[in-house]
C-alpha cells in the first residue's frame, strides 16, 4: 500500500530543537520514528545551525533522551563550513565562535589563528560566541580590512531558550557586517550550502531525500532552496496560523508532530 510521498524517500534529514526535542525533552514519538526508518534501511541525518556542540556531543545528548545516534549522522553548521572551505585555498582562519568550530577547520587543513594574529588571517569564520567582545569584533574587522574572506556558520538572529531567547549567531555576524560593510558567505540553513554538504557526504539525490523541521525560515526554506521534499512539524516555532499567513514559503507537507510520520514512512 502506498502511504504517500514519503514512502519512496530513502533519506530523512531532521532538524533537532523543535522537531526531535524541545530543550532537554524529546518530542513524543520521535524515537519510534527514527527506529522505524532505520529498521527499513532508510538513511537518518540530523542537521543543525547550532555550532556550539560537536557531532559527538550531539549524539551523546540524543542518547540521553533515548535516541541512539552516531556522531557521523550529524551535520552542524561548523561541519558544513569546514566542508565548504575544503574547496578554498588553505590558509589562516580567525574564528569568532564556539570551541566546536576550530577542530573542524583544523581537520579540514586550515590554521586557526589567535586574536593577536588575526591581521594575517585569510578567512574570518563567525558563529555563535558566548564570549563575544569588542576586542574580538576589532580583530575580525582588521582581518577583513586586510582582505580576509568573511564566512558565517549561520545568520540565526535568536537562540531559543526556555522562557524566551538569547542573541544568536546572526546578531554577531550583523555586528561584523555593520563595522566592515561586508556581507558574509553563509553556510547554514536556509542556505543550500549546508544541504549540499549533506547530500554529497551521504551520496544522496534530491529526489530521494526529505527534510523535516519546525521553521519555515530555516528548515523549509533550506529544503526548497536545495530542491528536496519538505515536511513542517508544528512542535516548534511555527503555528498553523503562520503557515496560512505566509504565502512566500510553502512546505510540501504539514504535520502536527514528527510522530505523525510513523504511518507515512
Amino acid at each position: 500500500m502506498n502511504r504517500g510521498p514519503l514512502s519512496a524517500k530513502k533519506a530523512f534529514i531532521f532538524d533537532l530543537d523543535g522537531c526531535i526535542h524541545r530543550g532537554e525533552r524529546v518530542v513524543e514519538g520521535a524515537a519510534d520514528v527514527i527506529a522505524r526508518l532505520r529498521q527499513g534501511g532508510r538513511r537518518v541525518i540530523f542537521i543543525t545551525n547550532n555550532a556550539t556542540r560537536t557531532p559527538g556531543e550531539y549524539a551523546e545528548r540524543l542518547g540521553r533522551m533515548g535516541i541512539e545516534a552516531d556522531a557521523g549522522e550529524f551535520i552542524t553548521s561548523a561541519v558544513a563550513t569546514a566542508e565548504y572551505m575544503k574547496g578554498l585555498s588553505r590558509g589562516g582562519c580567525y574564528v569568532v565562535g564556539a570551541a566546536a568550530i576550530s577542530p573542524e577547520l583544523t581537520r579540514a587543513g586550515f590554521t586557526v589563528l589567535e586574536e593577536g594574529g588575526a591581521g594575517e588571517a585569510e578567512y574570518v569564520v563567525c558563529g555563535l560566541d558566548m564570549d563575544f567582545s569588542y576586542r574580538k569584533l576589532a580583530a575580525a574587522c582588521f582581518a577583513i580590512q586586510g582582505g580576509a574572506k568573511f564566512i558565517a556558520t549561520n545568520r540565526d538572529p535568536r537562540l531559543p531558550v526556555e522562557g524566551g531567547y538569547l542573541p544568536g549567531a546572526g546578531s554577531i555576524v550583523a555586528a561584523i557586517s555593520a563595522a566592515t560593510g561586508k556581507r558574509p558567505v553563509v553556510i547554514g540553513k536556509p542556505s543550500r550550502r549546508i544541504m549540499e554538504v549533506a547530500l554529497r557526504r551521504f551520496g544522496l539525490t534530491r529526489e530521494e531525500t526529505a527534510i523535516v523541521g519546525d521553521s519555515l525560515d530555516t528548515d523549509i526554506k533550506a529544503g526548497r532552496n536545495a530542491g528536496v521534499f519538505t515536511v513542517l512539524v508544528l512542535t516548534g516555532v511555527t503555528s498553523k496560523e503562520d503557515v496560512c499567513r505566509r504565502g512566500d514559503i510553502r512546505p510540501d507537507l504539514v504535520v502536527e508532530s514528527v510522530a505523525d510520520l510513523l504511518g507515512m514512512v
